[in-house]
């Protein structure tokens, strides 16, 4: 029997599972979780309960009770499907209770998955799972990979030969508040997923590999803090693929853009800088470039993205509006994989692979951070 938080499709549902995913539980009601309460809502699930310990006892403008764990959840196993939208420390936690009481629950997991020491348990959990997992990895369905890998492919003879993928915005607000601190990958932990999701996606696309085939360099912006805490304002990883493509993950929760020509985001902003840019030569020597942006501040919807062609600098064409919907497009497809319509859009297996790479990248970068320290002459 194979899996279900896999690829693959499930075998004949079991007399326990609910016949179809119209109701859910959000483990868990911060911004995340009333994102994705609402989104499935509009998709026809129905959310049955919340799990929140900080609002338990309290009732929902919606009428929706709020309870302090999932052991209060009443008839678990008649649940549609289960989301995990806590801190990334309480997934695997979160995962397990789930697992006891409903054990063929359907689930979907906010990401990352889980953070790097948990990674063993919750691969054995998954193996253990007989139900559907599928991870909240959005970018995964965003329109914007597409384009840009179609804007590619309709050049002849193109080489795609430099692959850049940048997400920055001003976090400060949130890190006030509490939010996207992550103590084990630092600034990778909250945009670095996203960052993998859209090079998977490109890469899907194009029918090529861009994971590295060489040592990747991972530079962090900020002090790395007490016992080798990875610094929380930016980072950066460099490597080449299999095919001598270069690649560059770039993120910067302080607002500061990778490009000089880029102003800075400050502090309360709602301006972001989320793209995706790719270059390639031709077979007659012409420079492409193709930049596919998510959301850009300057458009009103964030379900509306751009793309841009350049040949030799020069645009090809003006800018083309893109309607991009990754969460809503990603729950839609995630329903459609519980329900054995497709297969599992982002498995929790090749997310994790996400996580462990992340956790290697930061490991290399500790150790030339410690590396640095200790040639460093006595002040």
């Amino acid at each position: 029997m194979v899996n279900r938080s896999g690829a693959a499709r499930p075998p004949s549902p079991s007399p326990h599972r609910p016949p179809a995913a119209t109701t859910c539980v959000i483990v868990g009601h911060g911004v995340m979780g009333r994102i994705q309460g609402a989104k499935l809502a509009e998709l026809g699930v129905r959310t049955v309960a919340v799990v929140d310990p900080g609002q338990a006892g309290t009732v929902l403008t919606s009428g929706v009770p709020v309870v302090g764990s999932p052991d209060e959840v009443r008839a678990p196993r008649s649940v549609g499907l289960w989301s995990i939208c806590t801190p990334t420390a309480a997934h695997a936690a979160v995962f397990r209770q789930i697992g006891r009481l409903a054990p063929e629950a359907d689930v979907i997991v906010e990401k990352p998955v889980c953070v790097p020491g948990d990674v063993p348990e919750m691969c054995s959990m998954l193996d253990a799972h007989p139900g559907r997992v599928c991870v909240d990895e959005h970018y995964l369905s965003s329109a914007v990979p597409e384009a840009v890998a179609a804007a590619l492919q309709s050049v002849p003879g193109a080489t795609v030969t430099r692959v850049v993928v940048e997400m920055t915005k001003h976090r400060g607000l949130d890190r006030a508040r509490g939010r996207f601190e992550d103590r084990a990958l630092g600034a990778l932990g909250y945009e670095g997923p996203h960052l993998l999701a859209v090079l998977d996606a490109l890469g899907r696309q194009l029918g090529v590999s861009l994971a590295p085939a060489s040592p990747a360099t991972c530079t962090f912006d900020g002090a790395w803090g007490p016992a080798g805490s990875p610094p929380q304002d930016g980072a950066e990883v460099s490597y080449r693929t299999p095919t001598g493509c270069e690649v560059v993950l770039h993120t910067s929760l302080v607002g500061r853009p990778r490009a000089r020509s880029q102003p800075s985001i400050p502090y309360g902003s709602r301006r972001r800088h989320r793209v995706l840019r790719a270059e390639a030569t031709d077979r007659e020597g012409h420079v492409w470039e193709v930049i596919g942006a998510f959301a850009p501040t300057g458009l009103r919807d964030r379900c509306l993205g751009t793309l841009a062609v350049r040949r030799d600098r020069l645009p090809v064409a003006p800018p083309q509006v893109l309607h991009d919907d990754p969460l809503g497009r990603h729950l839609r497809r995630i329903l459609r994989y519980f329900a054995g319509a497709e297969p599992n859009p982002a498995p929790a297996r090749h997310c994790i692979g996400h996580v462990a790479l992340l956790h290697q990248w930061v490991s290399t970068a500790r150790a030339a951070a410690a590396g640095r320290a200790a040639v460093r002459p006595a002040a």
